[in-house]
């Protein structure tokens, strides 16, 4: 199978005088583009309570865009499981698929900050157990009639959701991953994995390429078919290197919010640390206030910056293919490009179009 490519709806909001409305339409011009030029799919962001991610229900974004869409496929996610309750999750996603039958997945996770679990008054340190709960009820929820569960979390008597999916056995679900214990446990399941840089961007060489093959061993030594491998990737498209790096800029004030929000979870001095797993931290909030991220300050220099690092991938289309061709070979399936990270909406759709041109033909 070729690698497909998708684009991501990332709802990045740093200018909070703009009325959200238009970072709404921006977003809706993103999925019409991406169904219009031939991308495989979009993956629709969700997070709550501030501006970095301002989507606080991807579930219901996504019923937006199967209507207006009719091949392309979607996916909401990530969506934080201990954020809901699981027999909802179930049920409105069966709801989704019937809206866009075959097109509709789910991408789910425990959580990589703890902003929204300390306002949701749920323990970051349960978020892991949580989470196996609650995937174990939606998995057995689309396809269980009368289905109980006793739980340390989730009890509830004979439940069947109605309608049940329409996708048979089910939608796809793909289980956000980026450490190499957790991508273990994603292969042992035979599920899909959906993995990005540990800690937002400006990944160096040789994380992606252990993540995936940790996660090719355990799939072939559980016995199991073998997920699939989605990798998500920060792109920008130029005719020349200075080109694609116009908007260096708002590629690191992305990062920079996005460093905010992962405050004290991890290390990222040594590979060791960006692929452990990810730890809870301290509650500390004074970064956000009325909803707005207030960004880290690293300075990181635009120079060799292909030569660097795997993430972003701000260069040509010769370039751009050539990487995705690397990734083809050692098993990534799909790519999943983030392209909208603060630029004029006009630029994204114009870029989205050119890399439709040069870059989506070579994996036809």
């Amino acid at each position: 199978m070729s690698l497909k490519i998708w684009v991501t709806t990332p709802f990045f909001y740093p200018d909070m005088s703009r009325p959200w409305t238009d970072l709404l339409n921006d977003m809706l011009s993103i999925v019409d583009a991406a169904e219009d030029l031939g991308f495989e799919g979009v993956m629709i962001n969700e997070n709550q309570f501030q501006n970095y991610v301002t989507n606080p229900s991807s579930l219901a974004f996504s019923a937006a865009a199967a209507t207006r869409t009719k091949r392309l496929k979607i996916m909401p996610g990530v969506v934080v499981l201990p954020n809901y309750h699981p027999l909802l999750v179930a049920s409105e996603m069966a709801l989704l698929d019937h809206l866009a039958p075959g097109r509709m997945s789910i991408g789910v996770a425990r959580g990589g900050s703890r902003y929204q679990l300390d306002r949701l008054g749920i323990n970051p340190a349960e978020a892991r157990d949580i989470y196996e709960e609650a995937l174990e009820i939606i998995r057995r929820a689309w396809v269980e009639d009368d289905l109980t569960y006793d739980g340390k979390y989730f009890s509830f008597p004979e439940t069947t959701i109605v309608p049940k999916p329409v996708t048979q056995p089910s939608p796809d679900l793909w289980v956000a991953s980026q450490s190499v214990d957790g991508v273990k446990r994603v292969a042992e399941q035979g599920l899909n994995l959906l993995t990005a840089p540990n800690h937002g961007n400006f990944e160096p060489y040789g994380d992606l390429e252990e993540l995936v093959q940790t996660f090719n061993d355990a799939a072939a030594a559980s016995g199991k078919p073998r997920g699939e491998v989605m990798a998500l990737r920060h792109t920008w498209l130029g005719r020349t290197e200075d080109e694609a790096q116009e908007y260096f800029g708002d590629i690191l004030n992305e990062y920079n919010h996005y460093k905010a929000l992962v405050k004290g979870s991890g290390k990222t001095q040594t590979k060791e640390g960006r692929l452990a797993a990810r730890g809870v931290g301290d509650r500390v909030d004074d970064y956000i206030r009325a909803g707005r991220v207030y960004p880290e300050s690293e300075a990181i220099s635009r120079d060799g910056l292909y030569e660097k690092y795997a993430d972003p991938i701000l260069t040509t289309p010769d370039r751009m293919i050539e990487r995705f061709k690397a990734y083809e070979e050692i098993g990534v399936d799909h790519i999943v490009c983030l392209v909208a990270m603060g630029q004029p909406n006009e630029a994204v759709l114009e870029n989205l179009k050119f890399m439709a041109k040069e870059v989506l033909p070579a994996f036809a």
